[in-house]
Formats: structure tokens, sequence, C-alpha cells
């Protein structure tokens, strides 16, 4: 199961350098994570309450490296959302 926003994997693998904002989402609590997000040299900016994700801000190969764990569900790039 591809864990990624479209097109955000191929970006990631062609800039692996690149600092990144991502929101993770996660099977379980994300409290549960954090300790091991962290440790992979991810910055926690915000952990979310309504749904089991964080909003994480870090280098591109951290973050692929961190959709290797079971429990990462998603990944998808934090960015702004306009309303029409």
């Amino acid at each position: 199961m591809n864990k990624f926003a479209p097109d955000l994997e191929s970006r990631l693998v062609k800039n692996p350098n690149a600092d990144v904002n991502v929101i993770v989402r996660f099977d379980s609590d994300p409290a549960a994570h954090l300790a091991d997000v962290q440790a992979r040299g991810l910055f926690v900016r915000h952990t979310y309450s309504l749904i089991s994700a964080i909003a994480a801000q870090g280098k591109a190969s951290q973050v692929l490296a961190l959709t290797s764990e079971s429990w990462v569900v998603a990944v998808e790039e934090d960015k702004t959302v306009h309303t029409m």
C-alpha cells in the first residue's frame, strides 16, 4: 500500500535533502509514536486531537525512512489550503 499522497514520494526521492513539511497519519494515538518520529530527526510542529496525526518538519530522506514503520498510515504535504 502506498502511504504517500500522489506525486509526493517522487519529489522526496528526487531531492532527499530538501526541507519538507508533512502531515503524518497514524494507526493509533500519535503520542505513542512521538519519540520514534523525533528520533528519526523530524521536528513535531503540531499534534492533532481530532485525527491520529501530526504535522512534522524535516528532511525528505527522514520522511521517506519514517514510512517504513507499520504504524504510519499515510503521509501528505502540509500546505496552505484555500477556500473557493
